[in-house]
């Protein structure tokens, strides 16, 4: 009996030194956790002081610190770049005002404190080079059509001349502006000539050219360096004269299927033949000059590269494992009660009958009672980190996850009317996991407009592994970011629930004692999907300053198609040969515009009558007639004539009229500049011919001057 009560006794010895040396070391593990805990709890409310005083920079490296030792602390980390941002946006606040101010020295520390905060901030990178090494200004390049004419004239095009002439036949305009280029005008037949005054000044030679041929209503061809047929601006003469080049354009970035699309729809008053090549991405293109050269500008505005952006995406998938342990755990092990002696690690070694049993050797083991109430979270699971590349207005797709195989079965009959079948298993692959879909729309104004579409395919249960049961989280929105700015999608849960009981049966299922001889356990299972996305423009589309400018259409009498024909005689003599039949040599005459017309029957048409005369005119008498066929002159407008000036008869009848003129004030310039307009209406179809003749002027000194009359042929069908 002493020998056993000395071993256990040594037992006890050692089992208390073992504890001792487990108090040692756990005691100095308790102060460093505790130690720790207090630093967190003394730094949060530091940095909550620094705030307070708007001490941001002090706040942000107090918290830095505590978040490198406590790097799952969420408040310590919300901090953090509360005071990043707090800070970051008053060192940026001051670098500006700094700038604004002229002090360069103070405002580049502001700025590169600024940039050590958030280094990726690319606008800020940006505006601090600029700042620091301003660009040299780029001269911009200006348009230069590659569609050059067959014929140039030989002139300098910055070389001008000033002309002043009055009441000059426009055709001699003409000639007088060749004279001053070397430069030789002929005039095809049809060409209406008239008097014209004209003052200019230091003005280049097609400017000068431009104005006439608007004036004249005609346009102009080069024959050859020297040469200028003009002809009137009717259809008939420019289908005759004009010059229809093709041209290919070769697109880079553009389809040719769009942009024959806009052409065809923008220049759509224009005669185009346009044919796009999907091939080659290549638009081939008939038309006159001024087209090709207006088509060639367009499409430099239209032909840009497509601006790209680069999208940094992180989807978390954020576990929250709610475990709820309420009652007793009596663990594991048996209760109940053995017999039997002890070993040397105070273990039971035999059972031994009841006869033998001993006060020594009774032993019962009772497990400890354990009241537990444990709830826990387990840590972020990150589903994706995609980094996207793409194209304004093109889809990015993104996918991650399996193909899990479905089975279909279909029965089919064994044979031809029979009535027997045999069923038929095939299997269709469905995706489980991420899917994105994102296509991104960027603004000039740095600013992206993405279209989301965010779908998971999950398996969420299944009586079986063959016949598996899918879940879905989708996501669609559009939403409009700055560059830099993260937008965050959350909430999208997902709940498991599960529940067990274990305990001692029959008393662990009574109410509220039940908990005291059994362990109920609940588990929550609960997924909640975070999806990040932050844009960040990687190139823009580039307009420049001539992008924005206008082109300027329904002008084309302003400019002219060049062509390849060349003169077959050169000099006045050419000139002389191919004037208008019609063309008046003298001063004094009436012109009649049009010239000549085609008209259709029963419409009221409008013939314009002006005067000419280098002599003050004291009176004036004319009349007119139109022969040829069933007409009518159904009105004489006199309304540009000042009536305080002009004192007017006239009297019309059926096709004929008579007008006179009494000057009060002997002007003529108000004479050369008016107008008299014939109303005719025109009841059946033929040749007719306007005649204005009869004329007697008379000068003050009661001269007479003579003034040429004018015919107009006329086509009414």
């Amino acid at each position: 009996m002493t020998t056993s009560l000395t071993t256990s006794g040594s037992k006890e010895t050692r089992m208390a030194k073992s504890r001792n040396w487990g108090y040692l070391f756990f005691l100095p593990v308790s102060l460093f956790v505790l130690q720790g805990c207090l630093t967190t709890i003394s730094s949060v409310r530091q940095a909550r002081e620094l705030f307070k005083v708007g001490d941001y920079d002090q706040a942000r490296e107090l918290l830095s610190r505590a978040a490198a030792e406590n790097p799952k602390n969420a408040e310590i980390k919300t901090l953090l770049f509360r005071a990043q941002l707090n800070s970051y946006q008053t060192h940026l606040f001051l670098a500006r005002a700094k700038r604004k101010s002229g002090d360069r020295q103070a405002a580049v520390l502001e700025y590169r404190k600024a940039l050590a905060i958030f280094p990726g901030n690319t606008q800020l990178q940006e505006e601090f080079a600029d700042y620091v090494t301003p660009a040299k200004a780029v001269k911009e390049e200006k348009f230069k059509p590659t569609v050059v004419p067959p014929v140039q004239l030989n002139v300098k095009k910055d070389e001008k001349v000033s002309l002043s002439l009055r009441n000059t036949p426009i055709s001699n305009i003409f000639k007088s502006l060749g004279k001053s280029y070397n430069v030789n005008f002929i005039f095809d037949k049809d060409f209406r000539d008239f008097l014209h005054s004209i003052e200019i000044e230091n003005t280049t030679f097609f400017e000068i050219l431009k104005v006439l041929c608007m004036v004249s209503g005609s346009k102009y061809r080069v024959l050859d360096p020297a040469t200028v047929i003009v002809f009137p601006d009717i259809f008939a003469k420019k289908k005759a004269f004009d010059l229809r080049g093709i041209k290919a354009f070769y697109l880079s970035n553009i389809k040719a299927e769009d942009a024959r699309k806009m052409i065809q729809t923008v220049f759509r008053d224009e005669q185009l033949l346009i044919q796009e090549d999907m091939n080659l991405n290549v638009l081939v293109i008939r038309a006159d000059y001024n087209s090709l050269v207006d088509i060639e500008r367009f499409l430099t505005k239209i032909d840009k590269e497509k601006s790209e952006v680069e999208l940094n995406i992180e989807i978390l998938e954020i576990n929250r494992s709610l475990i709820n342990k309420l009652g007793a755990d009596f663990g594991s092990g048996v209760f109940g009660v053995a017999a039997g002696g002890l070993d040397s690690d105070g273990k039971i070694s035999s059972t031994i009958n009841f006869t033998d049993l001993g006060s020594a050797n009774f032993f019962l083991t009772i497990p400890t009672v354990a009241m537990n109430f444990l709830e826990g979270d387990s840590n972020n699971k990150i589903l994706a980190k995609p980094n996207l590349r793409g194209i304004d207005g093109e889809e990015i797709t993104f996918m991650v996850g399996d193909e899990v195989p479905v089975p279909e079965t279909q029965f089919q009959a064994i044979a031809a009317g029979g009535i027997n079948s045999s069923p038929v298993t095939t299997y269709r692959y469905r995706n489980v996991g991420v899917e994105i879909k994102i296509t991104p729309f960027i603004h000039q104004n740095n600013e992206v407009t993405l279209k989301t579409k965010l779908t998971i395919n999950f398996i969420s249960s299944g009586a079986s592994s063959s016949f598996p049961t899918f879940g879905k989280r989708e996501i669609e929105n559009k939403i409009r970011l700055k560059e830099g700015e993260t937008n965050i999608i959350g909430g999208l849960l997902r709940d498991d629930v599960r529940g067990s009981l274990n305990g001692f049966p029959a008393l662990a299922r009574i109410p509220l004692l039940g908990k005291l001889f059994g362990n109920s356990e609940k588990n929550i299972s609960q997924t909640d999907l975070i999806f990040s996305i932050t844009p960040k423009i990687i190139r823009r589309t580039p307009i420049s300053s001539q992008d924005n400018e206008v082109i300027w259409g329904g002008v084309e009498q302003l400019s002219s198609a060049s062509g390849a024909i060349v003169a077959e005689e050169e000099g006045t003599d050419a000139a002389e040969e191919t004037a208008p039949e019609n063309q008046q040599p003298a001063n004094d005459m009436v012109s009649i515009s049009p010239s000549q017309a085609s008209i259709p029957i029963n419409s009221d048409t409008l013939f314009s009558l002006r005067i000419h005369s280098d002599t003050q005119l004291a009176s004036l008498s004319l009349s007119g007639a139109l022969s040829g066929g069933n007409c009518e002159i159904v009105e004489v407008k006199t309304d540009s004539l000042n009536e305080k000036e002009v004192k007017i008869l006239k009297n019309i009848s059926g096709n004929s009229f008579d007008m006179g003129l009494s000057f009060t004030t002997n002007s003529v310039q108000t004479l050369a500049a008016a107008f008299i307009q014939l109303k005719i209406k025109f009841m059946s179809k033929g040749k007719y011919i306007l005649n204005i003749g009869d004329i007697n002027a008379y000068d003050n000194k009661r001269n007479k001057v003579e003034i040429a009359g004018a015919s107009c042929p006329i086509d009414v069908y």
